[in-house]
């Protein structure tokens, strides 16, 4: 208690120069449920708050804690009613069972979305309570980066997606849980989209060389081995990334950079890292240590020689 109080002082009184050229965001940063759509999850989902928060990554936001205001997005919702890191037309932007199998809206509901004849009005619906908004608040922290670092264009545009996994799933009750497979998810894991086309004949939404320095960088912030920070496994990257890495095939992302490059990560922690991955409760010290080691990062990588970058690898 007494050691998170003087914490507090001292950060009181630290400045926080965060470059202007990041930016950084949460897709599923949240776990809130809109009141509307309570009364149409099963009754389990309902009485178990376990169950929502783990179905989402609501720890990542206290990560984000000290970017500044203008360039942070969080959604404003939890993936449930809208996963912004999959595609407008992916069958699964609206999931209908957790990862433990366990279903999470009832039947009627379920039917609005997928086989009525007003599915496409609902789930326009839907998805404009957080998944536009996301993309929206996520546009206008571009354009106010680029309206904020005119003096130093010649460095591109840092967009860093910030995600966790947990290495257990959650059940109905305790004795429901499982495990994924041991080894699945490393202590950080940075991905790129290698195989998102960027340009003609690049691939990629970040290079190579950037990313393998942002491991670095974050392994030794970490105090952990580069070995436990893996590069595109087990995930190469969602559609957020994928979206704003991507000018090429993105016309307003281009007309909006008017020529500034953009390079774009998803960053993906080990949740066990800073939540009690059964109680899915936030250990503060942790959060506090973690979030400290990817500023720390996130700062110094505004420094990386841009220059030798020519194209994407």
């Amino acid at each position: 208690m007494k050691w998170n109080i003087l914490l507090g002082i001292k950060q009181l009184f630290q400045k926080h120069d965060f470059p202007k050229n990041i930016i950084v965001t949460a897709s599923h940063g949240s776990s809130r449920i809109p009141w509307a759509v309570f009364p149409q999850l099963t009754r389990t989902y309902q009485l178990s708050p376990r169950l929502l928060l783990n179905f989402s990554d609501y720890g990542t936001k206290h990560l984000l804690q000290d970017v500044p205001p203008k360039q942070k997005v969080v959604a404003k919702y939890g993936r449930i009613i809208g996963d912004p890191n999959r595609a407008r037309d992916d069958e699964n932007i609206v999931r209908f069972e957790d990862f433990g199998g366990v279903k999470i809206f009832r039947d009627k509901f379920r039917h609005r979305l997928t086989s009525s004849w007003f599915r496409r009005f609902w789930l326009k619906k839907l998805l404009n309570l957080s998944y536009w908004p996301f993309y929206d608040e996520s546009f206008k922290a571009v354009e106010l980066a680029i309206k904020n670092t005119k003096d130093s264009s010649d460095s591109p545009i840092i967009f860093i997606d910030v995600h966790d996994t947990g290495n257990r799933i959650l059940g109905r009750r305790l004795e429901f849980d499982t495990w994924r497979d041991v080894g699945f998810m490393p202590k950080v894991a940075i991905a790129n989209a290698p195989d998102e086309e960027t340009g003609k004949d690049q691939l990629g939404t970040a290079p190579v060389t950037f990313i393998t320095a942002f491991k670095k960088k974050l392994a030794d912030k970490l105090g952990i081995q580069e070995e436990e920070v893996s590069i595109n496994k087990p995930y190469q990257g969602g559609n957020v990334v994928r979206f704003f890495g991507n000018p090429y095939h993105n016309r307003k992302l281009r007309r909006i950079l008017k020529g500034r490059k953009i390079i774009a990560v998803q960053l993906e922690f080990d949740r066990g890292m800073y939540l009690d991955e059964v109680s899915q409760k936030p250990i503060l010290w942790k959060i506090q240590s973690v979030k400290n080691s990817l500023m720390a990062t996130l700062k110094e990588m505004e420094n990386f020689n841009f220059s030798e970058i020519d194209e994407l690898e």
